[in-house]
């Protein structure tokens, strides 16, 4: 096999990962040295979000899926970490194509006699994997995905360590729940690792939207997908993100709704949502009027009775009963550092389904400060990952303002969930 691998050994990396959390813990404790001059806290925020982006754009692997959790939650960590962890969610560069190869033919077969063609170069790649585009020699196009060598040896140490510093870190910082997010962090990325999980995790979700025109799922090539190897159709699309950079607002409005009309029934119907909401899984189609969706290795499950009390939690956001939404988050276990359950309604306004635009971006700015001034520190396990994604959701719509009716969609989707 040709020598590429994430660098360093595994419990060098491991050290790497303890030393950048001990530099920054450092930087802060020296503000409490008396005698000291002491540095602001706004530079200690900017040179620990460089200290932590340079560590985890070293490693990739598990620290960079941290990386890229923690900087779609603006209530976990201070502007600054957001603003430079957000750049972990671009490209990583990719592994060279000799070495996908020999991985393909370690736990496959040789990639020349499973495909007419391959690219060479990758469609996209990843903290733990990479994909490239082939041809079958029955002529479908798929879509090759290949974990990197090492990745199921270093990642479950590298996200037991992180959970566990991040354990240590909530005996000081308690504005968050930490505990709770740090064991449903490390469950994910472990599960990400299990490509016949995310097969049976593609083929769940493919069932659930058997009667969704407008989304697409891949379906997966058993035949050849084994150990390292996860093979699937090939989705056209352009990335989400890039296209509402640059689409009209007719093709953006579409999309949007899609995206959102598709998580509301996987909230609210299906108990089964695709729960990492990078914008290269989501493929913008036509004029906007489908969107696939690929990368399935984060999806969680989500029990009736929680799926119904967020049923109860939407129907309070239809009628704009910010305080009863409030009464809602609250009888689900969400609880902020103050303990009053009034302030929670600025986290309702996430279930607020008939806001105006400007509402909309009042809301959003609302949600951000409270997520400052008085932060969930007890959330329910079954929903760390649901919030990452209504919160990144809420600041898409947020900035592309559509004129679609939130409250048309929910309201289909709860009657659906209820079967009225």
């Amino acid at each position: 096999m040709p020598r590429w691998e994430l660098p360093g050994t595994r419990w060098g990396r491991r050290a790497t990962i303890y030393k950048t959390f001990a530099t920054v813990a450092a930087r802060y404790g020296r503000r409490k040295v008396p005698g000291l001059r002491p540095p602001s806290l706004e530079s200690c925020h900017e040179r620990g979000a460089a200290d932590l982006y340079n560590t985890a754009v070293h490693l990739r692997g598990g620290f960079l899926k941290f990386g890229q959790f923690v900087s779609a939650r603006p209530d976990l960590l201070p502007e600054a970490y957001v603003r430079e962890l957000s750049k972990l969610q671009d490209r990583v560069p990719p592994a060279p194509a000799a070495v996908v190869r020999s991985v393909i033919a370690a736990d496959v077969g040789p990639p020349d006699e499973l495909f007419a063609e391959f690219d060479a170069e990758s469609a996209s790649a990843a903290s733990l994997a990479q994909v490239h585009r082939a041809v079958r020699h029955d002529g479908r196009v798929v879509a090759v995905k290949v974990q990197y060598p090492r990745v199921a040896e270093i990642v479950p140490d590298e996200a037991r360590d992180t959970s566990r510093l991040l354990q240590l870190v909530a005996r000081v910082v308690r504005t968050v729940d930490l505990p709770t997010i740090a064991g449903e962090l490390e469950r994910v990325i472990l599960e990400e690792l299990d490509y016949v999980n995310e097969a049976a995790n593609i083929e769940r979700f493919a069932a659930n939207f058997k009667d969704e025109p407008a989304v697409v799922v891949p379906g997966v090539h058993h035949d050849i997908s084994k150990g390292r190897v996860l093979v699937m159709d090939w989705i056209e699309g352009e990335n989400l993100a890039r296209a509402l950079a640059t689409c009209d607002q007719d093709t953006a409005d579409e999309a949007t709704r899609i995206l959102v009309d598709a998580f509301l029934k996987q909230i609210l119907v299906d108990g089964f949502l695709h729960a990492d909401p990078h914008p290269g899984n989501f493929l913008l189609q036509g004029n906007g009027e489908r969107l696939g969706i690929v990368d399935f290795g984060a999806c969680v499950s989500i029990s009736d009775r929680t799926r119904l009390a967020m049923c109860d939690l939407y129907e309070a956001g239809m009628t704009g009963n910010g305080a009863a939404a409030a009464v809602a988050l609250d009888a689900l276990g969400f609880r902020t550092r103050s303990g009053d359950v009034a302030s929670l309604v600025a986290w309702a306004s996430l279930f607020d389904s008939d806001a105006s635009d400007e509402t909309r971006e009042q809301n959003w700015s609302k949600l951000t400060a409270a997520a400052r001034e008085d932060p969930l520190v007890k959330l329910p396990d079954e929903l760390i990952m649901v919030g990452r994604v209504l919160m990144v959701q809420t600041g898409l719509v947020g900035r592309i303002k559509p004129r679609w009716s939130m409250a048309e969609l929910v309201d289909k989707r709860l009657s659906e969930a209820r079967g009225r």
